[in-house]
């Protein structure tokens, strides 16, 4: 594993439980899955020029963040990106664990989880909308006029390209110096207050090595000075974008994903039933991903081509609202796409049908087992004389 992007890069942060720095030298974001592995991974590391940025990305993002310069440096120059760490750094590493809030207490919260699956569910619905608008604008990109311009009038086109934006949009707007740096940082801020979640935009000038740095916790883009007009439509772009779409994205898909335990419980096994069922009636073979609590994920051989398969998803909330449209799909499975019910067809994964190896097997087992508790039982009948003796 290598992430090759600043996209990448930023992706990364949001699932990492915490990231450790040495200073704005070196980065690293550690995750750690007790149910899938028994220490973390380094899941991405950087020390690139542009560490100012992301460090200023993670403090917008609800990430703990740990200055540990000697562990930053041994994670960064000792392991790999995608590889476990090393047990040597195990005990340093253990003891920021101890420390981090989703670690103290293990108890199972549904609406904790409920809501982190949530969370993530927006983080991918906001990089796949912002994704939308750089490609976009990238294609049309040409078409902006790059002209040569000083320093103060660069401040200027973007102090002016974001006190238009703020007139226009219900956004907070700060703008900073860093000394140290020559860094001028542009802030965008707005909050969706129902769901506790920050929507923000950074642009940074640094006049040190003549560039404009636009992104948000999902894109990024680096621009250079005389590049400025670009820079100003990419940030008004993504800022249009974020008010006038995301945000009404945001709302419906909390909507939809917001249940209560018995309903989910009630929603789960009735898909698990079902799947169970379909497979013995029509012989379609099964696997799925129940972890979510905002949708179940689930794998249906395809029947005229195994080695292909249709991965199908529904929110528990459009299953009850609507069973008979999930138990058609996947009587005759096809390509459908929905927001909150869809399917696609893509090429098969053994290893996803591992659910449906494993409960025959754990049915085999099971009547294995009976069958020899029947034995014994038979064989002591046989030898006891009364049924009183039994008993004894």
């Amino acid at each position: 594993m290598k992430l090759k992007s600043m996209d990448q890069v930023l992706a990364a942060i949001k699932i990492c439980d915490v990231i450790i720095k040495n200073g704005q030298e070196q980065i690293v974001g550690l995750y750690y899955d007790r149910n899938l592995c028994n220490c973390p991974i380094v899941l991405f590391k950087s020390d690139w020029c542009i560490n100012s940025f992301l460090l200023k990305a993670i403090e917008l993002m609800p990430v703990p963040c740990v200055e540990h310069k000697l562990l930053a440096r041994a994670l960064f120059e000792k392991t790999k990106e995608g590889d476990y760490i090393d047990a040597v750094y195990m005990q340093a590493v253990a003891r920021i664990y101890s420390n981090l809030c989703k670690f103290k207490d293990e108890k199972d919260d549904f609406e904790e989880d409920l809501n982190k699956d949530i969370r993530t569910q927006l983080y991918e619905l906001e990089a796949a909308v912002c994704k939308r608008v750089e490609k976009k604008f990238l294609k049309n990109r040409i078409q902006y006029e790059n002209k040569h311009s000083s320093e103060n009038e660069v401040r200027e086109q973007l102090q002016k390209c974001f006190s238009e934006l703020v007139d226009v949009y219900d956004m907070d707007y700060k703008l900073k110096y860093n000394t140290a740096k020559a860094i001028y940082e542009y802030y965008l801020e707005t909050k969706v207050k129902e769901y506790n979640l920050d929507l923000w935009l950074l642009v940074m000038l640094s006049t040190s090595d003549q560039k404009i740095y636009v992104g948000n916790s999902s894109v990024f883009h680096s621009f250079e000075m005389n590049e400025v007009n670009a820079a100003c439509e990419f940030v008004k772009t993504l800022t249009e974008t974020t008010c006038n779409e995301l945000i009404r994205k945001i709302n419906k898909y909390c909507e939809e994903f917001k249940i209560n335990p018995r309903l989910y419980a009630i929603a789960e096994n009735s898909i698990k039933t079902m799947l169970e069922m379909n497979f013995n009636s029509e012989g379609i073979e099964f696997g799925f991903h129940d972890t979510n609590k905002t949708a179940f994920l689930v794998y249906l051989r395809d029947r005229k081509t195994p080695s292909m398969m249709y991965e199908v998803c529904i929110s528990y909330n459009e299953f009850i609202r609507n069973p008979e449209a999930f138990k058609q799909l996947i009587e005759e499975p096809r390509v459908l796409r929905r927001w909150n019910l869809w399917s696609r067809r893509k090429k098969s994964r053994e290893e996803l049908f591992d659910v449906l190896r494993r409960s025959k097997k754990e049915e085999e087992m099971e009547n294995q087992k009976a069958q020899q508790i029947i034995q014994e039982q038979i064989a002591k009948l046989s030898d006891a004389q009364t049924i009183q003796e039994l008993l004894i």
